[in-house]
């Protein structure tokens, strides 16, 4: 509770109970993000969140099968592990994502909402450095096997291409979100 950056949106009140003793009641009193659908429409927008964040797994691994020839060099190796951050952060997104309502909290909005957003810039950035550097790898060494390079290099583009796809549903999904203060 020390570093909560959400501690301002609640409210504690003491009061009496029935039994004549003293008890804290915590009333929630910060700002509510309504989205503008029903329940139904969401839980259909929560299942193709769970599907893109699977797809990226599964890109992110695809391209982890393969072994080029720069995967034997530390400056295009840890850029493709790091990638493996924001793909977990997604998965966690979702993951509070499916525990929301269509009227949630600010703490809720931002695990879930605001982390998809984030973490699918984070693994656009990633894989296009991987991509960038990947190429620098190619133009340097000359005897590699380039066929498996650029295999590489269109699974990285897979997933760039899937983040965009899931960048222009979530515009559709979640762009109007109502914010209601107390």
């Amino acid at each position: 509770m020390l570093f909560n950056k959400y501690k301002d949106d609640y409210k504690q009140v003491q009061s009496i109970g029935l039994d004549g003793k003293l008890r804290t009641v915590t009333f929630y009193e910060g700002s509510y993000f309504e989205l503008p659908y029903d329940e139904k429409q969401f839980n259909k927008y929560k299942l193709v969140c769970a599907g893109f964040s699977l797809l990226f797994i599964l890109i992110f691994l695809g391209a982890g099968l393969i072994n080029p020839d720069s995967s034997k060099t530390a400056w295009i190796v840890f850029p493709y592990f790091f990638l493996f951050l924001p793909i977990g952060f997604n998965l966690l997104g979702t993951f509070n994502l499916l525990g929301q309502k269509c009227r949630m909290e600010k703490a809720g909005y931002e695990e879930s909402i605001i982390r998809l957003k984030k973490s699918s810039m984070a693994i656009l950035i990633l894989a296009a450095i991987n991509i960038i550097l990947d190429l620098i790898f190619i133009c340097i060494n000359h005897n590699i096997n380039f066929v498996i390079e650029f295999s590489y290099i269109a699974i990285l583009l897979l997933l760039i291409a899937s983040v965009v796809a899931f960048g222009v549903k979530y515009d559709k999904m979640f762009g109007g979100v109502i914010r209601n203060s107390n």
